[in-house]
């Protein structure tokens, strides 16, 4: 029987309630909290993924189309089916409505493609033509005072189209140059980049500059002051000015924060100025020319010196006009490199440094029409190609801007030049 004792003892005896229950417990009871977690996230997340299977059912789902995906200018209006030429008369003189006084001090030829990009044709205003019936040389500048535009712009058919017919413009448009500075002042201002500090001053003229050199914000009277300034230089120089400032404007224009102000922007202007351009057509010209700015190409009339007048050089004129009648549109694939200097010399070195390099380089067909401060590397197209160009020749300043006919890159000689 004590040998059986013992047995119970061992099996059933006080020892076996000794065992650790609390700390089990506690373990079960974290396993059981991890649990309903485990089972919570679950279910929230089920719960999101049948909400967003739901509203996928429900709700049309947004897409961004190909067309909101166009850049904000070319989606204001449907570009026009064929290129388009448009005549620009700057006016001096306030307003249309007092007499007709005023003399032309800005003449541009603008062709814009439907694919994009812009062509224009300086037409000098001091260029002299004699009229028929007239004994007397007379100044483009001087037609409006003496026809209107009507006559600006049959004198200006008969030069572009040389000995043939005459090639007149599709459409034209005059603006007072003071129209022209409140529609700047109405696009915000446009930004520019001087190369040296301008000062100038001229009470007769109205004119008064005072810019330090750098990165400018011009305000609508301070770019028709730039436009306007001639000072001691020429009329060439003030050309060139002009070119200086036309990509300025036309990437404000294109600004997607402009955009949307551009049909009461025109609306105004059209108050204050004459075209036979409908609203839309001008809509229609701005959203092709603006889709890539920069895509600018120019020339000019030539002009030579016959008896003390400023005469028209037909030689020249026969191969520019030639090119402008091609009517080829700019392309980013222009990567030809256009020298213009001052004379044959500058010129001649600048070409033999690029062709080294392996630069497609040409000796430009027109030179600089006045001397600049510094050399220039004018692009239309890719800053790196003008950074190579820059290499070099080690030297010049880069400039974005519009370049000639069929080229990428323009480089434009000035006095620092050295070989």
């Amino acid at each position: 029987m004590r040998g059986e004792g013992q047995q119970t003892e061992i099996t059933t005896g006080p020892k076996l309630s000794a065992t650790p229950l609390p700390y089990a417990m506690g373990a079960w009871a974290d396993l059981r909290r991890s649990t309903r977690i485990v089972w919570r996230v679950s279910l929230a997340f089920g719960g999101l993924l049948a909400g967003v299977w739901l509203a996928d059912r429900l709700i049309p789902r947004q897409t961004i189309s190909l067309d909101e995906q166009r850049p904000a200018i070319s989606r204001l209006a449907e570009p026009p089916g064929q290129a388009q030429t448009v005549l620009l008369l700057g006016l001096d003189q306030p307003n249309l409505n007092s007499p007709t006084e005023g003399e032309i001090q800005l003449m541009l030829m603008a062709r814009v493609h439907p694919t994009g990009g812009m062509e224009w044709l300086q037409i000098p205003s001091e260029l002299e033509v004699l009229l028929p019936g007239q004994n007397q040389l007379v100044p483009l500048k001087e037609l409006y005072q003496l026809g209107g535009v009507a006559l600006t712009s049959d004198v200006v058919s008969q030069l572009l189209g040389g000995s043939g017919d005459p090639l007149r413009p599709d459409r034209y448009a005059l603006i007072p140059m003071n129209s022209l500075s409140a529609a700047i002042d109405a696009a915000g201002g446009i930004p520019f980049l001087l190369q040296t500090p301008l000062r100038y001053q001229d009470k007769a003229g109205g004119l008064n500059i005072n810019l330090e050199a750098g990165q400018q914000w011009l305000s609508g009277e301070q770019a028709l002051q730039l436009l306007r300034l001639r000072g001691t230089g020429s009329e060439g120089a003030r050309r060139q000015r002009q070119q200086e400032l036309l990509l300025p404007i036309a990437e404000r224009l294109g600004d997607p924060a402009v955009v949307p102000l551009l049909p009461e922007l025109l609306q105004e202007l059209n108050n204050t100025s004459s075209t036979n351009l409908s609203k839309g057509e001008i809509l229609s010209l701005l959203a092709a020319g603006l889709q890539q700015p920069s895509n600018m190409r120019i020339t000019r009339l030539p002009l030579q010196t016959e008896g003390g007048s400023l005469r028209l050089d037909q030689g020249q004129a026969s191969s520019v006009l030639e090119r402008w009648l091609s009517q080829r549109p700019p392309s980013d694939s222009d990567t030809a490199v256009a020298v213009m200097g001052s004379d044959a010399i500058s010129s001649g070195q600048a070409l033999n440094k690029l062709r080294r390099a392996g630069q497609p380089a040409y000796e430009a067909e027109l030179p600089l029409e006045a001397p600049l401060p510094r050399t220039l590397i004018r692009y239309s197209g890719g800053r790196p190609e003008a950074l190579a160009v820059q290499r070099a020749l080690g030297q010049g300043e880069l400039q974005p801007g519009p370049t000639p006919p069929d080229t990428g890159i323009a480089v434009l000689l000035g006095q620092d030049w050295r070989p």
